[in-house]
C-alpha cells in the first residue's frame, strides 16, 4: 500500500498493538511481582503467628516420625493470614505435617495453552519461601508457602485477557478514529493534487481556492502564482510563434513573387531565345534545342517549388480548390496510392490565416504519411463548424509516436497548430496512423 491514508492507519495500528504487547508485559511482571510478594508475606505472617501461640513448644522428634503440634489446623491460621492462591506447608524441613491453602474465587475459563507455557518460561509462578519458626526451644520447624500454579497462570490470563481485548479495540478503534480525521485534513491535499495534474496537462487557467490549514493554503497560492506564471509565458510563447509564422509566410509570399517575377521571366526569355536558335537552321540548332530543354526543366522545378513556398491556388482561388489541388499533385506523383478528400461545412469561409495554417497542416499529414510508412490509401478529412477538425488517417505501418523533431516532420505542426490555440495527437490505428489536428475557428 502506497497511500498515506493506509499507512498512516497501519502505522497508528501497529503503534497500537505494541502498546497492547507492553502493557501485557507489565501486567505480567506486575503479576509475578505481586504473587513473590504473597508468597513471601504469607510465609512470614504464618511464622510469626505460630510462634506467638502459647501452645506452640515446637516437633517432638521422639519416635519413629514427627508428633504434630497442631490439632486444630484447619481453623489456624485464620483465613487473613494466608494470601488467595498460595498454600502454606508446615513441618519439619521437608517434612510437612500440615497443609492449608489460602481462598481463591476461580475466574471463569482456562487460559490457553500457549499462555500457560509463556508463563512457565518467563517465570510468572514464583518460588516456593520458607521461613523457620522462632519459639522458646530449638525447633526444626518451618513455614513453606507455595503458590499455586495454576491460580498464578489463571489471574495472569484474566488481567491479560481483559487487557488485551480493551487495549486491541482502542487500538482499532484509535487507528479509524485516525483516518477518519486524516481524510478530513487531509481533503485539501487532493484540491492541490488536482491542481498540480490540470497543470501537467497545461491548463494554467485553473486556480486553487483558498484552504482552512495555513500550510495547504500557502502551497495553494504558491500554485496559483506558478500558474500565473506559466499562463503569462505561454501566451507570450504563443504570440511569438504567430508572429513567427506570419513572418516566415510572408518572406514566403516576396520570396514567391521574387523568383516568379525574375527568375521566371529570364527562364521563359532563353527558352524563347533558345526555340528561335533551334528554328533557325544553322549549326547551332541542336544546341538550341537542349537550351529549350534545360530551361522547360528548369521552369517546372521553379513551378513546384513556388508552389511550395506559397500555393497560388490559395491565393487566387481559396482553401477548398487549394487542398483538391494537393490531393490531385500527389495522385499524379504516387499513382500507387489512393488519395481521398473529404470537405465538409464552410471550408471556404475559413479567415486567410487560418486558411494557409490549415493547408500547411493537411500538406505535411500527408507527407508525413508517405514519407515513413508504406500505405495503399491516405484519407484527409476537414470539417468545419464550431471549431475545425483535421483527420488524415493512412494504412502504412503504425509508428512510435515518441518525442517529435525535425525527423519526425510534426514539429512544426505541434508548433502551428499550438500557436492557434488548437491541440494535434498522432496515435497507431489498425493498420496505420491517425493524424488528427483541432483548431479554434
Amino acid at each position: 500500500m502506497r497511500g498515506l491514508l493506509p499507512q498512516l492507519v497501519l502505522r497508528v495500528l501497529a503503534a497500537g498493538l505494541l502498546t497492547v504487547i507492553i502493557a501485557a508485559g507489565w501486567v505480567l511482571w506486575d503479576t509475578a511481582a505481586a504473587a513473590r510478594h504473597d508468597v513471601q508475606i504469607t510465609a512470614t505472617r504464618v511464622a510469626a503467628a505460630i510462634a506467638a501461640r502459647p501452645d506452640f513448644i515446637g516437633l517432638s522428634f521422639g519416635g519413629v516420625a514427627p508428633t504434630p503440634v497442631f490439632r486444630d489446623w484447619q481453623e489456624f491460621p485464620a483465613w487473613t493470614l494466608i494470601a488467595p492462591g498460595v498454600c502454606v506447608e508446615f513441618g519439619a524441613r521437608d517434612q510437612p505435617v500440615h497443609r492449608r491453602c489460602g481462598p481463591y474465587l476461580a475466574a471463569e475459563g482456562n487460559p490457553p495453552g500457549w499462555f500457560v507455557w509463556l508463563a512457565q518460561h518467563i517465570g510468572l509462578v514464583p518460588a516456593p519461601s520458607a521461613m523457620p519458626v522462632r519459639a522458646r526451644y530449638p525447633t526444626d520447624a518451618r513455614v513453606t508457602a507455595i503458590a499455586d500454579p495454576g491460580v498464578i497462570v489463571t489471574r495472569a490470563w484474566a488481567r491479560t485477557g481483559d487487557l488485551m481485548r480493551v487495549a486491541v479495540g482502542m487500538a482499532i478503534g484509535g487507528a479509524i478514529l485516525t483516518g477518519l480525521l486524516v481524510v478530513r485534513l487531509l481533503a485539501p491535499f487532493r484540491t492541490i493534487l488536482r491542481g498540480i495534474e490540470r497543470l501537467q496537462l497545461g491548463d494554467f487557467a485553473t486556480r486553487l481556492p483558498h484552504l482552512h490549514v495555513a500550510e495547504f493554503d500557502r502551497l495553494s497560492s504558491a500554485l496559483n502564482d506558478t500558474a500565473a506564471t506559466l499562463q503569462e509565458a505561454q501566451a507570450t510563447r504563443t504570440e511569438l510563434t504567430r508572429r513567427l509564422f506570419t513572418v516566415q509566410e510572408s518572406e514566403r509570399r516576396a520570396l514567391a513573387r521574387e523568383l516568379h517575377d525574375e527568375f521566371g521571366q529570364c527562364l521563359t526569355a532563353t527558352r524563347a531565345l533558345a526555340a528561335a536558335i533551334s528554328q533557325s537552321g544553322e549549326s547551332t540548332a541542336q544546341e538550341g534545342t537542349r537550351i529549350a530543354e534545360i530551361s522547360g526543366q528548369m521552369m517546372d522545378s521553379l513551378r513546384a517549388e513556388l508552389s511550395r513556398l506559397r500555393p497560388p491556388d490559395l491565393d487566387d482561388l481559396g482553401l477548398r480548390p487549394a487542398l483538391e489541388r494537393l490531393v490531385v499533385d500527389w495522385r499524379s506523383r504516387v499513382p500507387a496510392v489512393r488519395f481521398t478528400l473529404d470537405l465538409i461545412g464552410e471550408i471556404d469561409a475559413v479567415p486567410d490565416e487560418l486558411a494557409l495554417s490549415l493547408y500547411r497542416i493537411a500538406q505535411e499529414c500527408v507527407t508525413n504519411a508517405i514519407r515513413h510508412g508504406a500505405p495503399k490509401n491516405v484519407s484527409l478529412h476537414i470539417e468545419v463548424v464550431s471549431d475545425i477538425t483535421l483527420t488524415a488517417t493512412d494504412d502504412g505501418s503504425p509508428r512510435h509516436d515518441g518525442p517529435i523533431g525535425d525527423g519526425y516532420g510534426l514539429l512544426g505542426i505541434r508548433e502551428r497548430v499550438d500557436a492557434l490555440g488548437g491541440s494535434f495527437a498522432l496515435a497507431p490505428v489498425e493498420g496505420g496512423m491517425r493524424a488528427t489536428a483541432r483548431l479554434p475557428r
